[in-house]
């Protein structure tokens, strides 16, 4: 049985379970949906093949998107790991027993690394495709004199916080908005730029979205900013610049 091997190797606590695929174990290591990583072990020869059996991509595959981007990740992160890619898979083979805990570890790494590394170029191209409709939003109801881009403002901390766009308001105030996509690298720098810039006076602030976010998510930016969906940002600014 290879679960015998794969104990022996590991130690106790792992889970194996023998499939049609191999001996499947769960790893320790998380995809970005927080799933648990599983790999499937096959003999080869003396020998052991490991294969994430194509876990990286089923877990980085979003709205029927291409997977283009997941592909050129995924031999980005074969090569980091010394592993190889058969398919939609990462492989990684070794001649006995004495690799196979470390072929284990580097294959479930490498597998939820791809998989997060393609969340991540997803979550940007989300962001500039909502970034291009808050502008037409804002060209729809403010003059483009009073847009800016890229603008920084000083954040209670001292230092310089980002945002996509400020729209100029009376008495030298400004409403900054920012786009916010459903990945924790999105959420955490604009969490970090609107607590920052929370309780200044000049400053109102908006994070728009327009995908559906995590519960969590959701409640960590309500902390620190007004959250606006992209459908109602249109009465929520002419509201703001009425009361401007």
């Amino acid at each position: 049985m290879i679960c015998e091997d794969i104990l022996a190797a590991l130690g106790t606590g792992e889970i194996c379970e023998e499939t049609d695929a191999g001996a499947r174990v769960t790893t320790h290591c998380l995809y970005p949906s927080f799933d648990p990583v599983s790999v499937f072990v096959t003999r080869l020869g003396d020998g052991y093949r490991v294969s994430d059996g194509g876990g990286a991509v089923r877990a980085a595959w979003i709205d029927g998107r291409e997977d283009m981007p997941s592909k050129r990740l995924l031999a980005r992160e074969a090569a980091r790991y010394h592993l190889s890619v058969s398919g939609n898979a990462l492989v990684c083979t070794v001649p006995s027993i004495d690799w196979l805990k470390s072929a284990i570890i580097a294959t479930a790494n490498a597998s939820a690394s791809a998989a997060h590394a393609v969340l991540g170029k997803i979550a940007a191209a989300v962001e500039v495709e909502l970034r291009d409709r808050i502008r037409e939003t804002l060209g729809r109801i403010t003059p483009a004199d009073t847009i800016d881009e890229n603008v920084e403002i000083t954040g209670n901390s001292g230092d310089n916080r980002h945002f996509d766009y400020g729209v100029k308001l009376a008495n030298d105030n400004i409403l900054v908005l920012s786009a916010v996509a459903p990945h924790h690298s999105s959420i955490a720098a604009k969490y970090v730029a609107f607590a920052d810039t929370r309780g200044l006076e000049h400053v109102s602030r908006f994070a728009v979205y327009e995908r559906p976010l995590e519960r969590g998510d959701i409640s960590l930016m309500m902390q620190v900013t007004e959250l606006v969906p992209l459908a109602a940002l249109d009465p929520k600014a002419r509201k703001a610049l009425a009361h401007a």
